[in-house]
C-alpha cells in the first residue's frame, strides 16, 4: 500500500513539476516577447506551488527525508532513542490533526462560494491540498510509528547476547 502511495505521490508532484515549468515558459514568453503577460499563467503558477508544496512535503516526510533538527536526538542515550521518535510522531501527528486537517477543513468550507479571479477556479481546490497532504502525513505517520514499534521488538544485539551467553556458562 505504502508504494503505491509513493508511486501516486512521486507522479503528481513530478508532472506538477512538469507543468509549472511549461507554464512558467509559457508566462516569460508572453510577458517578454509578446509585451501581454498571460493572467491565467500566474494565478495557476501560485496554485501548483501550493500544490506542489504540500505534496512534496508530505511525501518528504515519508520518505524520511524532510528538514529535520536532530541536535538533541543526538544527544540522547540509545536507550531513549524509541522514546525521543515516538514524541517526535506524536508531534507531528498533532500537527495533521489540528492543523492541517481541522484548519484545512475550516479553510475549505470557508472557501465555499469563492471564486478565483483569473482562472475562474472555484477557491474550494486550493484548500483541498491542505487537507490531502494531512490525510497523507497521517497515513505516513502511522506507518512510522508501526515502523518504530517493530524495529524496537528486534533481538538485542549481538554484543549483548554474547555477554548473557558468557554469564550463563
Amino acid at each position: 500500500m505504502r508504494d503505491i502511495v509513493d508511486r501516486i505521490t512521486a507522479f503528481l508532484t513530478c508532472s506538477l513539476m512538469v507543468a509549472m515549468v511549461l507554464v512558467a515558459c509559457w508566462q516569460v514568453f508572453t510577458r517578454f516577447v509578446l509585451n501581454s503577460p498571460s493572467t491565467l499563467s500566474e494565478e495557476f503558477l501560485r496554485y501548483s506551488l501550493i500544490w506542489l508544496t504540500m505534496l512534496g512535503s508530505a511525501y518528504a516526510y515519508g520518505k524520511k527525508k524532510h528538514l529535520a533538527v536532530v541536535f538533541v536526538a543526538r544527544k540522547v542515550p540509545k536507550k531513549y532513542k524509541f522514546y525521543v521518535d515516538m514524541l517526535v510522531e506524536i508531534i507531528v501527528l498533532a500537527f495533521v490533526l489540528v492543523i492541517l486537517l481541522y484548519g484545512g477543513t475550516q479553510a475549505y468550507q470557508n472557501s465555499v462560494g469563492q471564486v478565483s479571479s483569473a482562472l475562474g477556479m472555484p477557491t474550494q481546490y486550493l484548500y483541498l491540498s491542505v487537507i490531502v497532504s494531512g490525510v497523507l502525513f497521517l497515513f505516513y505517520a502511522v506507518i512510522h510509528i508501526f515502523e518504530h514499534f517493530r524495529n524496537n521488538k528486534k533481538p538485542k544485539n549481538l554484543e549483548t547476547q554474547f555477554e548473557s551467553d558468557e554469564i550463563l556458562e
